[in-house]
């Protein structure tokens, strides 16, 4: 996963731009300020969305582990972190891009900002900001790492306690990019607009997301009793590449729809898929076993587990 250098343009929140703002002035001339340094305004941020990091090891040996954890995101992932590392916490889905981020952010000693989406209960789109710090002594080595994560929902009234499953069902890292210090000596220009749902903007990662109309579980109800399937749990139209493996062999697919009990999968090999194998979907490394439900001509249904 690769980050490109970018201005603090793109940072949306105010709040996230305050301690941006606030951590370049602390540079002052260094690469990145030292820990001890960090002391916000207050009414510029709120702690309970910060999760800071120690850094521990490098290379492959490398770790952060969790020093404090805000209110906020202990709602959202319903544990305590304080003295795990990110690998043990954060879920599969998660995974590849909040580990990425964090490496980028301590080899490079930048502000990296990484915006994940995904939809809620109600196909609203919620949006996860994620700004990291880099702290350390002389600017030299990253020895910390401040997250400040803030969740945005058009419709607003985010539930924290739920919005984790969702991100577990479906996370698509829309934006990201690094920031070096240095950029404080000018303001910071207003933050660009949102991007919505079905706008691919310069520097996103993600494809563009099918809107769902109202008369979306209607067609679900035709679709399920036309292909003899009985659903369980709600599915989200998405697009996301994967892989199916079954035997010695794995045939790239593209998974068109999901829920947490089985998804939609298309793809001009299906014909040889068996009635049972492997899903893994891209940015995690964790194999989803499939049962399939329903065929049709290049696409099956198929129930996890």
């Amino acid at each position: 996963m690769s980050f490109k250098f970018i201005s603090p343009r793109p940072i949306r929140s105010d709040s996230h731009r305050a301690l941006a703002s606030h951590w370049d002035r602390l540079a002052a001339g260094r690469r990145f300020p030292s820990f001890t340094e960090f002391k916000p305004e207050p009414g510029t941020y709120d702690a309970g969305q910060f999760v800071v990091w120690n850094i521990e090891g490098a290379g492959r040996l490398q770790k952060f582990r969790a020093l404090y954890q805000g209110e906020n995101v202990a709602q959202v992932f319903n544990s305590a972190w304080a003295g795990k590392t990110m690998d043990q916490v954060v879920p599969m889905s998660l995974r590849r891009v909040t580990l990425d981020a964090a490496k980028e952010c301590a080899s490079s000693g930048c502000l990296v900002y990484t915006i994940i989406s995904t939809f809620d209960a109600n196909n609203q789109r919620v949006d996860c900001e994620r700004l990291l710090l880099p702290f350390g002594r002389d600017g030299s080595k990253v020895e910390q790492i401040l997250a400040s994560l803030q969740l945005k929902s058009v419709a607003g009234g985010i539930q924290r306690k739920k919005i984790l499953n969702n991100f577990q069902l479906q996370a698509d890292l829309i934006f990201s990019g690094k920031i070096k210090s240095g950029f404080a000596r000018t303001d910071l220009v207003p933050a660009i607009p949102a991007i919505e749902p079905g706008e691919v903007a310069a520097g996103t990662h993600a494809a563009p997301k099918q809107a769902v109309s109202k008369s979306a579980p209607a067609r679900r109800g035709a679709a399920d009793a036309a292909t003899g399937e009985s659903r369980r749990a709600t599915r989200r139209n998405v697009l996301r590449a994967a892989r199916i493996s079954f035997g010695r062999k794995s045939v790239t697919c593209t998974v068109r729809n999901l829920s947490a009990t089985g998804a939609s999968i298309e793809g001009a090999k299906l014909a040889q898929a068996p009635d049972t194998f492997t899903l893994t979907l891209e940015m995690e490394s964790a194999a989803r076993p499939c049962r399939v439900v329903w065929r049709k001509k290049e696409r099956i249904g198929v129930r996890f587990g």
